[in-house]
């Protein structure tokens, strides 16, 4: 006969294979991990800096679907330095997890000197062969303005078009001083001398050029000078001389620049001198390629004097 205290202990242990013992535990679930793509480095594309655009970060673990969420995020307009970006993951258990890289906009390509003054007769202010005013869109200001843009897109270059029609040199030498107090450039790009160059002597209007030199640098503003333009065969035909009075103002424009240490004038003579073609069909102002090749030839003279890069 089975005593009731070893029944009891009988039927316990009959109990415990069906119990299975302990209760096991559970593995919590893992927290998302994410991977940030690479830092990353771009020239800036206008003078706020850059817009920019990078891969989704890759999230795993956890219990997905996930969220992603970057900020500042893709596509983003980021300013020219370093900027951190924090992506955070999300996933169905509304469990979190982050990484970061840094986006950086950088300017490696600048001009020292941003706003420009272009003076001078109709020749600057874009009159075509035959005469008639063109938009500033054909002018060399406006052409070369845009050139600079193109080439320093993190920067706000302005190149004025202060050209007037007719205008001697003695009329701009009185003009300049107001045109620079109006316009505050930091550089001159000073072409002009084609409407008096054979009937005023040589000396005199080679003063009127160095008076606004002078007049220029009192401002603290730079100077950049160029050559006068030879004239066409047919103008050339009608008033014997001008050539040969141009090439002897052109003499004296290169002395200028040396002695004010201004740095080579923009060669617009030898220019034209080489393509004729250039000048319009009264012998006297440019086609529109001719001012896209002077707004080149002005370009370049920036570029060699004011273009700085860093590392």
């Amino acid at each position: 006969m089975i005593q009731p205290r070893a029944f009891l202990l009988l039927i316990v242990v009959s109990l415990l294979p069906a119990c299975g013992g302990k209760n096991p535990i559970e593995p919590q679930p893992q927290p998302p991990a994410l991977a940030c793509p690479s830092s990353i480095s771009v020239e800036a594309k206008q003078p706020d800096g850059a817009s920019v655009t990078f891969d989704q970060p890759t999230a795993r673990e956890g219990r997905p679907p996930y969220v992603i969420q970057c900020a500042p995020s893709s596509g983003s307009l980021f300013p020219v330095r370093k900027t951190p970006v924090t992506c955070t993951a999300t996933d169905a258990d509304q469990k979190q997890t982050s990484c970061s890289f840094d986006v950086e906009v950088r300017v490696s390509q600048s001009l020292k000197k941003t706003r420009f003054l272009a003076f001078g007769d109709s020749l600057t202010g874009g009159l075509v062969s035959p005469a008639s005013l063109i938009d500033n869109p054909d002018s060399y200001p406006y052409k070369l303005e845009r050139m600079l843009e193109e080439r320093y897109p993190a920067q706000d270059i302005a190149v004025l078009n202060d050209g007037e029609g007719g205008q001697r040199l003695r009329e701009g030498s009185i003009r300049l001083p107001l045109a620079l107090d109006a316009h505050r450039p930091e550089v001159l790009l000073l072409f002009q001398g084609i409407i008096s160059v054979k009937n005023i002597p040589t000396a005199t209007n080679a003063g009127y050029l160095r008076t606004m030199i002078t007049t220029a640098r009192q401002r603290g503003v730079d100077v950049i000078i160029a050559t006068l333009m030879p004239v066409g065969a047919g103008l050339e035909a009608r008033d014997p001389g001008i050539n040969a009075a141009v090439v002897k103002l052109n003499t004296e424009i290169n002395r200028l620049a040396q002695e004010f240490n201004l740095g080579p004038p923009v060669d617009l003579y030898a220019l034209v001198h080489a393509e004729p073609r250039l000048i319009g069909r009264d012998d006297l102002h440019l086609t529109a390629e001719g001012y896209t090749k002077m707004a080149e030839k002005f370009r370049e003279a920036i570029v060699s004097r004011y273009d700085q890069r860093t590392p």
